[in-house]
C-alpha cells in the first residue's frame, strides 16, 4: 500500500511539474547501473528519510538511455520506493537549504544525496551552518578518482561522502569523518560492485563511536581563565586583558587575533580534562579566552539588527577556533543556539553570598528576650492585671450587698418595728437618719489604685501588701506570683543570660525576599560576574530576577553597569573587605569554595535560588559529541566527578590554616544540615559547631542597656516632677526652705552626738 501511494504521488507530480518532464520520463531503457548501486547504497545506511538535490544545470542527470555515465532519477526513485524509503526532491537549491534547517531544527537526523559537483556547494553548505552530525551529504562523483584535497575541503563538522565510479558496476564510497584527526581527507571506507555480491560490508560507513573513540593524539584548543576552583591561571607577563574590547570585536577578528597560551597549575576542570585526555588520547593547549570571560551575546548592530555572535570563550567556539570550553559554563537558550553542550559535568543551584550576620546592638539586649509580637501581649497582662483584680473582689461586695429595713431596729434580741410605733405614736416620733450597711460590707477604701499598684509590684518582682485579704484575693495573688516568677521572670532571665553568653545577632540574608528588602531599605548592593550565566539569569528571568536586575542598574546613577565584576572571587573579596553591605549572586560550588579561602564564619551563603547545569561547551554539530557524552556519563554513574570535586577542596584545605579549615568543616556540616528534609531543620545544629562557639564573660557593654534604662526611669521621674510642679503650682521656694532647715537639724544633732562621742572617748585618757 506504501508503494502504491508513492507511485500515485509521483504521477501527480510529473503531470503538475513541466520541468520534470524531460528528466523523468520512464522507459525500458533507463535501467542503469548508477541506479541500482545508488538504491543499494542508500539502503546500506537505513535511513529514515532521503532527501534529493537534482539541479537542472547538472551534468550527472540525463534523460539518454545510452549514456551509461548519468543518472536517469526516474529509475533510481522507482528503485528506492521498492525498498519503502521516504524521498523527496529538490530542484531549487534554496528550498533544498531550507528543509535542511528545518530538520536540524527540530534534531531529525537528515540524508541528502546530491547531483552536482561538491566544489561550490560545500562552501554554500558551510556558510549557512548547515555542517552537522546530524545531516549526511552524499555527493555522486561520477568519476574515476576522488576530488583533489586542494579543490574541496570538506571541514568539520560536515559530514560527506564522494561516491566514484573507477570502472562500470564498481563504485566506491570515500567518507570524510573516517579517521580522528579532524584533517579534511578523504578515506575509502566502503564499495559496490555489481559483478559480486553488491557492498562490502554493512553498516555503509563506521559510526561516529568507533571513530572518535581514540582520537590518535589529536591537539585540541581549550580557551581558559582564571576561575577557581574549576581553573587556577597563572598569566605571563605580557598577557593582556581585553575585557572592554571584546564586546566590540565581530567573529572576523577572532581569525586575527593571536591568542597567548597560559599556564594552568590546578582545577577541578583542569583535572577533568586530563582525566578525558588520557581516556580518549587526545592533547590540549590552553590558551586565554578574550576578555577572561566566558562570553555574552554582542549588543546589536548600528543599523539596529540582532547580533546572535558571542564574545569570550564562547565566540571563540563560535567562530571554529577552540575546540572545548569548561570552567563552570552554564547553559542557557541563548548559549544554545551559539554552541552545544555535553552531559552535564556539575548538577549546581545558584545562590548568593553576603557577610555574616553582625551581632545586634547590644544596648537592646533587654527587649530581645522575647520578640516583637510577644512584647504587646505582654504588656496588656500587666496593664489589665490590676482592674481585673478589682473586679474580682469587688463584685461579690455588690452581690452581697443586702437591702436593710429602715423600719426595723436591732437591740441584742429584740426587734423593734418603727411602723408599729409611728402608728401609736403620730407627730411625735420623726426618724430622719438612714440606716448604713454593715461595716463589713462595703469595699475597702481606694481598692482599684491599690490593686493597680499591687500586680505592677508584683509583676516587677517587688515588695508588695494585699489589698485584700479574703480568699479570693489571696488565691488570685498566687496566679500572680506563679505568673510573674515562673512563667515571665524566670524565661526572661534564663533568655537574658543565654543571650548575653551567645550575643544575638543580625536575621541572615538567605532568599531572594530578603535581599531585595536589604537592597531597598539598607542599601545592599548586588554584584555578579560579568558575561556569566548568572547574568544572562537576572537579565532575563522573571518576576525577583527582573526586579533584582533594575535595583542593581539603580546602584550607581552615573555608572549603570557598576554591578559587573571579573570573577566571583573578586566579589567575595569585596564583602570580606566590610567597608558597605554587598551581595555576591553566582554557581553556589563557585562560591562555597571562594567563601572557604576567606573565612567560613565571616561569610553567609543564601538558599538554593534555582537549579543550574554546567557542561563541556563544543561547537554546534560537533562529531565527536556522542563519544564524550557516553566517557562524562561513565564518570558520573561510577562517582568520579563528585570525587574529583572533593579532592579540590581537600587540597585546598591543605593550602589553609587550621582556623581556616576548621570554619570550612563548620560551613560544611551546615550545608548538609541544611540540605536535610525540613523536619530535621528543626534539630540542634552538630555538637562540634555549638562547641566551636565562643562564650564570653558579662562585661558594662552588655548591661549598658540596664543602665540606659535607669537614665530613661530617671529622666521620666524628673519630668513628672516638672510636670507636678508646672500644674499644681507649688510653693517651691517654701518647700526648699523648709528641707534646707530640716536638714540643718539633723546636721547639728549629728555634729552634737559626734562631740559627746568623743568626749566620752578621750575625757577619761585626759583626766
Amino acid at each position: 500500500m506504501q508503494a502504491r501511494n508513492c507511485v500515485v504521488a509521483l504521477r501527480l507530480w510529473l503531470l503538475l511539474c513541466p520541468l520534470a518532464w524531460a528528466k523523468l520520463s520512464y522507459s525500458p531503457c533507463n535501467e542503469s547501473d548508477v541506479s541500482i548501486a545508488l538504491s543499494q547504497i542508500i539502503n546500506g545506511l537505513k535511513p529514515r528519510q532521503l532527501a534529493i538535490l537534482a539541479l537542472p544545470r547538472s551534468k550527472l542527470l540525463s534523460a539518454d538511455c545510452d549514456n551509461a555515465d548519468t543518472i536517469q532519477v526516474d529509475d533510481f526513485l522507482q528503485r528506492l520506493h521498492r525498498l519503502y524509503y521516504k524521498s523527496v526532491i529538490f530542484y531549487d537549491l534554496e528550498l533544498f537549504f531550507e528543509y535542511i534547517e528545518a530538520n536540524l531544527l527540530g534534531a531529525i537526523e537528515c540524508v541528502n544525496l546530491i547531483f552536482h559537483e561538491p566544489d561550490e556547494l560545500s562552501t554554500r553548505i558551510q556558510e549557512r551552518r548547515l555542517a552537522h552530525r546530524l545531516s549526511l551529504f552524499i555527493f555522486y562523483w561520477g568519476a574515476r578518482h576522488p576530488p583533489n584535497a586542494t579543490r574541496v575541503r570538506f571541514e568539520e563538522p560536515m559530514r560527506a561522502v564522494v561516491i566514484t565510479r573507477p570502472r562500470r558496476k564498481a563504485f566506491r564510497i570515500y567518507y570524510n569523518q573516517a579517521s580522528p584527526t579532524g584533517i579534511s581527507q578523504l578515506r575509502l571506507v566502503n564499495w559496490y560492485d555489481g559483478d559480486n555480491l553488491g557492498l562490502q560490508k554493512t553498516p555503509l560507513l563506521p559510526s561516529a563511536a568507533t571513530v572518535y573513540a581514540n582520537f590518535e593524539g589529536r591537539v585540541f584548543r581549550v580557551p581558559v581563565f582564571h576561575s577557581p576552583p574549576w581553573f587556577w591561571v597563572s598569566y605571563n607577563n605580557d598577557s593582556s586583558n581585553g575585557s572592554n574590547s571584546g564586546s566590540e570585536d565581530t567573529l572576523d577578528e577572532f581569525e586575527n587575533t593571536e591568542y597567548n597560551e597560559v599556564n594552568v597549575t590546578g582545577g577541578r576542570d583542569h583535572r577533568l580534562l586530563m582525566l578525558l585526555a588520557q581516556h580518549m588520547n587526545f592533547q590540549f593547549v590552553y590558551i586565554e579566552a578574550p576578555g577572561r570571560t566566558q562570553g555574552s551575546l554582542r549588543a546589536p548592530d548600528y543599523n539596529g539588527e540582532a547580533n546572535d555572535s558571542f564574545t569570550g570563550g564562547i565566540g571563540l567556539l563560535q567562530s571554529g577556533l577552540a575546540d572545548f570550553f569548561l570552567g563552570d559554563v552554564g547553559l542557557s537558550w541563548e548559549r544554545r543556539k551559539a554552541i552545544e553542550f555535553s552531559f552535564f559535568t556539575l548538577a549546581d543551584s545558584g545562590a548568593f553570598a553576603t557577610h555574616a550576620p553582625r551581632r545586634l546592638n547590644e544596648a537592646l539586649a533587654v527587649m530581645r528576650p522575647f520578640k516583637l509580637d510577644i512584647w504587646p501581649y505582654l504588656i496588656l497582662t500587666i496593664v489589665f492585671s490590676g482592674p481585673i483584680f478589682y473586679i474580682i473582689i469587688a463584685l461579690p461586695y455588690k452581690w452581697r450587698r443586702r437591702q436593710v429595713a429602715l423600719d426595723v431596729e436591732q437591740l441584742g434580741e429584740l426587734c423593734i418595728y418603727m411602723a408599729y410605733i409611728k402608728e401609736i405614736t403620730p407627730c411625735v416620733l420623726r426618724i430622719r437618719r438612714t440606716r448604713r450597711p454593715h461595716p463589713t460590707d462595703e469595699l475597702p477604701p481606694r481598692l482599684l489604685e491599690r490593686c493597680i499598684w499591687f500586680t505592677l509590684r508584683l509583676f516587677l518582682k517587688q515588695s508588695c501588701h494585699e489589698p485584700c485579704h479574703d480568699y479570693r484575693a489571696k488565691f488570685l495573688t498566687i496566679v500572680y506570683w506563679v505568673a510573674a516568677t515562673y512563667v515571665l521572670a524566670d524565661v526572661y532571665s534564663a533568655q537574658l543570660t543565654s543571650q548575653f553568653a551567645r550575643p544575638a545577632r543580625e536575621a541572615p540574608i538567605n532568599t531572594l525576599q530578603r535581599l531585595q528588602v536589604a537592597m531597598q531599605q539598607d542599601g545592599y548592593r548586588l554584584y555578579v560576574e560579568k558575561e556569566s550565566s548568572s547574568l544572562e539569569m537576572l537579565e532575563n528571568g522573571t518576576e525577583l530576577f527582573r526586579q533584582l536586575y533594575a535595583l542593581m542598574q539603580q546602584q550607581q546613577p552615573d555608572d549603570h553597569m557598576a554591578f559587573l565584576i571579573d570573577s566571583v572571587e573578586a566579589g567575595i573579596k569585596l564583602i570580606a573587605d566590610g567597608r558597605e553591605n554587598k551581595a555576591v549572586i553566582g554557581g553556589r560550588e563557585t562560591l562555597y569554595f571562594n567563601i572557604q579561602q576567606y573565612g567560613a564564619k565571616n561569610f553567609q551563603l543564601s538558599q538554593k535560588l534555582y537549579t543550574r547545569y554546567s557542561a563541556v561547551a563544543v561547537q554546534i554539530g560537533c562529531p565527536f559529541l556522542d563519544s564524550l557524552n557516553d566517557v562524562l556519563m561513565h564518570m558520573f554513574e561510577g562517582g568520579i566527578l563528585d570525587k574529583m570535586t572533593t579532592a579540590e577542596y581537600e587540597a585546598q584545605s591543605r593550602m589553609m590554616t587550621k582556623d581556616q579549615a576548621q570554619q570550612s568543616k563548620e560551613l560544611a556540616a551546615s550545608e548538609n544540615a541544611n540540605a536535610n528534609t525540613k523536619s530535621s531543620e528543626a534539630k540542634s545544629p552538630p555538637k562540634h559547631v555549638q562547641e566551636n562557639e565562643m562564650i564570653s564573660a558579662l562585661n558594662l557593654r552588655m548591661l549598658q542597656g540596664a543602665f540606659i534604662g535607669l537614665a530613661v526611669g530617671s529622666l521620666t521621674a524628673a519630668l513628672t516632677l516638672l510636670l507636678e510642679l508646672f500644674y499644681r503650682r507649688l510653693n517651691l521656694a517654701q518647700s526648699l526652705r523648709r528641707w534646707r532647715l530640716r536638714w540643718l537639724r539633723r546636721w547639728r544633732r549629728l555634729q552634737r552626738l559626734l562631740r559627746q562621742q568623743t568626749v566620752r572617748i578621750f575625757a577619761p585618757n585626759l583626766g
